[in-house]
């Protein structure tokens, strides 16, 4: 086996070799997508040091790890992270690992640690309790490079059926009524259309719809939403036309008298919803438009056979009514035994203190220095 490095200008080259290894990666995912990670590192890759390591065996890609290195300064401490491409906007976070696989991550995580990256600390995070890299990393610790691991984010996710009706049978009887009764008085008051859009044309347009659904909803809490930042909002307008593009794009709407009030940005990717971000006009709060639109994605994921139903990162309550299961998202971290990297650390591992570090979630717009 061969470990190696890409460069950005090869992996823009490497899209067939790299999406046909990943459909034989245990850890396949939409976040790990070349159309994913391309885009994201066009938009973000600016002073930052990318580390696109490969193993190959007999010239046939095995095994990536698509890592970075990152400068940060949070209350005065400027220290370099090695963490996942990608950080913080994707929900889930892996290496790509076919065969092999202890053997493979150990290669390179030693590559990375020896040879590639400057670092004051490792942080991956967002490493799904159930993937094959999580396993991987823990053989990886070691002595010279003692990795250790924590619970970091709550993904709920629904296991779908293959009725809608066996589903709604299965949840509670009280959100049963209350679904009905929401669902009555809004089609009494409205006409009500429940929509995905899939037209390429007029792709730009919906988005640019769902961003104010968006940023409306947040704005009305007095919070910063995700796209108020300009970068994330065009970044995420290149995603979803290559999304679309392959099939991949999920963005729903629900429109009361053709006007849209409430929409879903997800993504649909082996038999499975992403939902990734969502938005609705406070105005029409009362007659819970959220909650609807969840109603009509969930029956419409079913009625076309998706297996699972992911609301991905985040304990937000209303994620509960729904009959979720619950997996976790690990951090996988280590240090070196220097001052700022050690008081960050501490401060990092403190649950009082976390929020100070996650508080901006998927926006990109953290305190990066130059």
């Amino acid at each position: 086996m061969k470990v190696d490095e890409l460069t950005f200008g090869q992996f823009l080259n490497y899209k067939t070799e790299w999406n046909d290894a990943l459909q034989r990666s245990g850890d396949n995912h939409i976040f790990l997508t070349w159309e994913w990670l391309s885009t994201w590192w066009e938009h973000f890759g600016d002073d930052r040091i990318l580390c696109l390591i490969t193993v190959k065996d007999e010239g046939k890609l095995i095994a990536a790890a698509p890592l970075m290195s990152s400068s940060y300064k949070l209350a005065g401490l400027k220290l370099k992270k090695m963490e996942f491409m990608g950080t913080p906007a994707a929900d889930y976070q892996t290496f790509l690992l076919t065969e092999q696989k202890e053997e493979c991550a150990k290669m390179m995580v030693d590559y990375a640690n020896s040879k590639a990256l400057p670092w004051d600390c490792i942080e991956f995070v967002d490493v799904p309790e159930d993937s094959e890299t999580i396993k991987a990393l823990n053989a990886c610790s070691t002595k010279k490079l003692k990795l250790a691991e924590r619970n970091l984010h709550i993904c709920p996710y629904i296991i779908l059926p293959t009725k809608f009706e066996d589903y709604f049978q299965g949840l509670g009887s009280n959100w049963r009524r209350n679904m009905r009764r929401w669902e009555k008085r809004l089609k009494n008051d409205f006409k009500v259309n429940f929509c995905i859009h899939n037209n390429l044309d007029t792709l730009d347009k919906a988005m640019k719809t769902f961003f104010y659904l968006h940023q409306i909803k947040w704005e009305s809490e007095e919070r910063v939403g995700a796209f108020s930042d300009p970068k994330f909002r065009d970044f995420h307008l290149n995603v979803a036309r290559s999304f679309a593009e392959k099939g991949w794009l999920n963005l729903s709407f629900l429109t009361l008298n053709d006007e849209p009030v409430s929409a879903i940005y997800a993504f649909k990717y082996r038999n499975k919803m992403f939902n990734y971000l969502t938005g609705f006009d406070p105005k029409y709060s009362d007659y819970r438009v959220g909650h609807i639109l969840f109603l009509y994605s969930i029956k419409n994921s079913i009625e076309n056979g998706l297996r699972e139903f992911d609301f991905m990162r985040g304990d937000e309550s209303y994620k509960q009514q729904w009959n979720t299961l619950i997996r976790n998202n690990k951090e996988v971290r280590a240090i070196k035994k220097r001052i700022v990297p050690v008081v960050y650390d501490f401060i990092k591992t403190k649950d009082s203190l976390t929020p100070l570090i996650n508080s901006l979630g998927k926006r990109l717009s953290t305190a990066k220095i130059q």
